[in-house]
C-alpha cells in the first residue's frame, strides 16, 4: 500500500509529506494531508495522531486465514531529528489494538540508504522495519507476543476490508508521533505491506 493512500487521518504539527522529488503542500499544515499529490508520498510525519489505510483481503471459498502480517518502516517524530526521542507507536486492525512498539528516536544519521540526496543531513533519514503478526491465537511484534487479540477478534467483514491504523494511542506514555517511509526513502525498499497466509487446502475424499 503506497503510504500516501490513507483514507482517514487525525494529526498534529509538526507534520508534512514528501515525494521522492520534493515537498507535498506545506510543512506543518495539516490541510496538506488532503492534497491529491499525497498519493506520491514517500515520507510522512506528524507529532501526534494517526493514519488509517483500507486494505482489501480476499479469502477463497473454503479457505481460512492462518496469519496476517503488517510491515512498516517507522520511527519517532522530532523537529529535524533526535535519536533519543521515544514514541509509543500502535497498530490497530478494524479498531482492535494489536500491539505497541516504542521507537527509540527520530533517526537522522547516517543518511538513509534510499533517501534522496536532496533531503539533507539533520533531517529524518531512516526508520526501523517492524512487523505486526496476528494469528489464530494471539498477536506479535517481531516475534514477541504483545496481546491476546487473534484473527477471530478482527471480525473481518464480508466485503473483505481491513482498516489498518498507525499512530499514538490515547494512553501512550510517549506521544511523539511517527515517521512512515515509502520505498524511495529510508533503508528498506517497501511501502506499508500486508501479507496473508492461508491454511493449506484440504484434499477431497
Amino acid at each position: 500500500m503506497p503510504i500516501g493512500l490513507f483514507s482517514d487521518y487525525n494529526i498534529s504539527p509538526p507534520c508534512g509529506l514528501l515525494s521522492d522529488e520534493g515537498i507535498i503542500g506545506y510543512f506543518d499544515h495539516a490541510e496538506s494531508f488532503l492534497n491529491p499529490q499525497r498519493a506520491k508520498a514517500q515520507l510522512i510525519w506528524f507529532s501526534e495522531g494517526f493514519l488509517e489505510y483500507p486494505f482489501p483481503i480476499h479469502v477463497p471459498a473454503g479457505r481460512k486465514i492462518k496469519v496476517i502480517s503488517i510491515t512498516a518502516e517507522i520511527c519517532s517524530e522530532y523537529p529535524g531529528a533526535n535519536s533519543i526521542w521515544p514514541s509509543d507507536i500502535t497498530l490497530w486492525i478494524n479498531g482492535r489494538e494489536i500491539g505497541t512498539w516504542t521507537s527509540p528516536g527520530d533517526m537522522g544519521d547516517p543518511h538513509g540508504r534510499l533517501t534522496p540526496s536532496w533531503w539533507g543531513e539533520g533531517n529524518t533519514q531512516f526508520g526501523f522495519l517492524k512487523t505486526w503478526k496476528i494469528t489464530q491465537e494471539c498477536s506479535f511484534i517481531d516475534g514477541v507476543e504483545k496481546s491476546r487479540v487473534n484473527l477471530d477478534d478482527l471480525a473481518i467483514p464480508n466485503d473483505g476490508r481491513l482498516m489498518i491504523r498507525l499512530g499514538n494511542g490515547p494512553n501512550a506514555v510517549n506521544r511523539s508521533g511517527l515517521n512512515l517511509f515509502g520505498h524511495k526513502f529510508g533503508n528498506y525498499y517497501n511501502d506499508l505491506m500486508m501479507q496473508v497466509e492461508l491454511e493449506p487446502e484440504k484434499n477431497g475424499d
